[in-house]
């Protein structure tokens, strides 16, 4: 009895390592291709601007969702996952040169009578 208890534990050992080394190889792609969306975001608009036409419309292609033309206007909505990048650049909460306590002076520092 305890031979086969072992042995089922062993075999419960072994499947949770392998669950946890394809959790970590998962997690691994995932913070590389997070890093490549973002630094293709930043620089985007330089390769945009020294590519040649083709090159170009192979960019909108990849980052653009439904382009159309109406009129004059170009409509679209962007593809995954750099919408997200657009919403998160326009995200009111950021304080970008503020500090976040915005606690007034007197409250910090109390005048001293």
């Amino acid at each position: 009895m305890y031979n086969k208890k072992h042995e089922l534990l062993r075999d419960k050992q072994q499947d949770l390592n392998m669950q946890l080394e394809d959790h970590t190889n998962a997690d691994h792609s995932y913070h590389i291709q997070v890093t490549t969306v973002l630094n293709l975001s930043r620089k985007i608009r330089e390769i945009f601007e020294s590519s040649e036409i083709q090159e170009k419309r192979q960019i909108l292609n990849y980052i653009l969702q439904n382009p159309t033309v109406n009129g004059k206007k170009l409509e679209f909505t962007m593809a995954k996952p750099f919408n997200l990048v657009l919403e998160l650049a326009n995200c009111p909460t950021w304080l970008p040169r503020q500090d976040s306590n915005l606690r007034p002076i007197a409250y910090i520092y109390p005048k001293i009578t």
